[in-house]
């Protein structure tokens, strides 16, 4: 197995009705997806349990290409949508550029480091958020050509 390519579901299940999904067309949605690992546990823990989906979608704002891949092909018939593919992922599987902190981002918190939420870069950058991850090319480009 790859190093940082295994997800633990750690949620409480106590409260779930898994009968009511089986057949179902099921739509998972995450920021990110760096690494497919929470998708494909979730749903090898629905087949476990005898789930069986009619679909498996998923949609994120940013996916790594291998997460993307993993997913279809560890999932028969899963169908991911995804706005924006970053190409890298580094030794600690995060996403290059990637956005930070998805839910610090999308909640608000901020860092003296980091002081921009999404909402935030969204509305300063506006049509032309392309041009923040341009901007970005060159720490890809370290990751991938350093190594």
């Amino acid at each position: 197995k790859e190093a940082n390519m295994d997800y633990i579901l750690d949620l409480d299940k106590s409260y779930f009705k898994l009968e009511e999904l089986d057949g179902k067309d099921l739509i998972f949605a995450d920021p990110m997806n760096a690494t497919g690992g929470s998708l494909v546990t979730i749903v090898k823990y629905l087949n476990d349990h005898g789930v069986k989906p009619k679909s498996v979608k998923f949609i994120n704002v940013i996916s790594a290409l291998k997460g993307s891949l993993r997913i279809v092909r560890a999932i028969e018939g899963a169908e991911v949508y995804t706005l924006w593919m970053d190409p890298v992922l580094n030794d600690a599987a995060y996403i290059l550029p990637g956005l930070g902190d998805a839910g610090d981002r999308l909640n608000g918190k901020d860092h003296e480091e980091n002081p921009r939420n999404i909402i935030q870069l969204i509305a300063d950058y506006g049509s032309s958020i392309t041009n923040l991850y341009r901007s970005q090319v060159r720490e890809i480009e370290k990751t991938v050509l350093e190594d």
